[in-house]
């Protein structure tokens, strides 16, 4: 009995570590269930007629009939492509590209009829093979979806005027996170950032001329911002300076503190004035600080209150309470579900995390992963803005975060990376190499596979890094796919 006991309990104990490993790493490389569920794979009687090679060299897959398609799924065996483009019949023009197939790649573009595809692998490390294909006509999967975008206090501030080609930008959203201009101590009390942007606050109601002009700095960006779009605003508090509190705390130090105790009654009250005299529309937290499970409790505790107290305050569901969490601490550790139900969304930064090939953003790693990890930890998906970076990283994990705006025109249409010969990065230091951004159709790649799968929108940070040009925004590319499911 006892030799019996021992081993059940180290088959159980065998099945909780496997389980823990494969949340945290291990992913089902199926097409979930959302799109199955509802969509035929009209790829299921074709076959490869030839699917391995060298650079340079192409796979062929034929359906066996003529179909439309708006979305392929490419899966390799092994991971050696790096850049590929796919074309229909035998046309000599691409209708889709990208970098990494990996073991899911799922790419979305306008709608294409043909009866056979060719996939061009113009880079790899090796001999590549694609074991399998899948091919699909979505329509219809995208209601309410949101387009929520980070705008930054000093960006919208402009120095007193924004630029009029940030408008059609901004009205493509749906909501706007106001960030970066308001923050809290240890004690609760509400602070201005510095009109220079520098790591410098001063506190509600100081009447020196800097504390003056941080004010004016928030306030004139959210008239600006107010001049260019309908979307509902909400307002990000943020704990993570220092100058100007008269602290010298970490983030999890501060939040602990003001979210505690007498603090929290006060930071709580200071917030929902803060909210009335400004008339926003919700409010939202930055919480991307580790990893004591206490601090968890206690912001998840001091969310809970807040809402209580806005719903006492504005009406039940009249404000928007929101948080920007680290991917990790929802996918794999963390929060769960149930702590975060109080939110009415969650928006997941599924970037800075640099996959094996230091892609910090890469289709695979920061959306199929993600999302599929997510879902499976029990969060309702409808809840959840899938982050989308408008920024670059080095290869390297470099503090360097390049803007899509300077480069826009340089990346072709299904292009990710870029090389920069020089660059400094934020301790002044010059450096150089490759960098990934987000280019235009994984953007849409991205968009259409959050919203085939059920996911509530997306989430950029942020906006004041797209481009103006017509043909470049990528707000344009996120209003194109979601037209395209609808």
């Amino acid at each position: 009995m006892k030799n019996t006991l021992v081993l059940v309990i180290a088959a159980a104990l065998v099945c909780a570590v496997v389980g823990l490993l494969c949340l945290a790493g291990c992913t089902d490389n199926s097409t979930p269930s959302a799109i199955t569920d509802k969509f035929a794979n009209l790829a299921d009687d074709g076959e490869f007629v030839k699917n391995k090679g060298a650079k340079g060299e192409s796979a062929e897959y034929v359906f066996n009939k003529e179909i439309t398609f708006n979305a392929l799924v490419l899966k390799e065996s092994g991971d050696e492509i790096r850049k590929f483009r796919v074309y229909a019949d035998d046309a000599s023009e691409p209708f889709y590209g990208s970098d990494f197939v990996e073991g899911y790649h799922y790419g979305s573009f306008p709608a294409v009829t043909a009866s056979k595809v060719r996939v061009e692998v113009q880079d790899c490390t090796g001999s590549w093979k694609l074991k399998e294909l899948e091919a699909y006509n979505i329509t219809g999967t995208a209601q309410d979806f949101e387009i929520m975008g980070y705008v930054t206090t000093q960006w919208a501030y402009g120095g007193g005027e924004l630029d009029e080609r940030w408008a059609p930008n901004l009205a493509d959203a749906t909501q706007l996170n106001y960030i970066s201009g308001a923050y809290f101590d240890s004690k609760g009390e509400l602070y201005f950032r510095a009109q220079d942007g520098s790591d410098m606050v001063y506190k509600t109601g100081d009447s020196s001329a800097q504390g003056l002009a941080a004010r004016e700095t928030f306030e004139k960006g959210l008239q600006n911002l107010r001049e260019y779009t309908d979307a509902e605003i909400v307002v990000t508090f943020l704990g993570n300076i220092n100058g100007g509190t008269g602290e010298e705390l970490t983030t999890e130090e501060r939040h602990n503190a003001a979210m505690t105790g007498a603090a929290a009654q006060t930071l709580t009250a200071n917030i929902l004035d803060f909210m009335e005299e400004f008339d926003f529309d919700g409010v939202s937290f930055d919480y991307e600080y580790p990893s004591a499970r206490r601090s968890f409790e206690n912001f998840t505790a001091y969310l809970n209150a807040l809402h209580s107290a806005m719903d006492e305050r504005f009406g039940e569901g009249n404000k928007l309470l929101t948080a920007a969490i680290s991917e990790w601490q929802l996918g794999t550790a963390s929060f769960n579900p149930e702590e975060l139900a109080v939110l009415d969304k969650i928006e997941v930064m599924a970037y800075d995390l640099f996959d094996d090939h230091g892609n910090h953003s890469s289709f695979y790693s920061s959306c199929f992963t993600i999302i599929n990890q997510i879902k499976e930890k029990g969060f309702d998906l409808s809840k959840i803005n899938l982050g989308l970076p408008f920024y670059s990283r080095p290869e390297s994990g470099d503090t360097f975060w390049g803007n899509y705006f300077d480069v826009a025109e340089e990346l072709g249409r299904w292009d990710n990376s870029r090389y920069y010969d020089s660059y400094v990065n934020l301790d002044g230091v010059a450096g150089s190499g490759n960098t990934w951004f987000n280019g235009r159709g994984m953007v849409y790649d991205k968009t259409c596979y959050a919203i085939d799968c059920g996911v509530g929108g997306v989430m950029i940070w942020h906006i004041g890094t797209d481009s103006t040009v017509e043909g470049y925004r990528l707000m344009d590319v996120i209003v194109d796919a979601v037209r395209s499911r609808s």
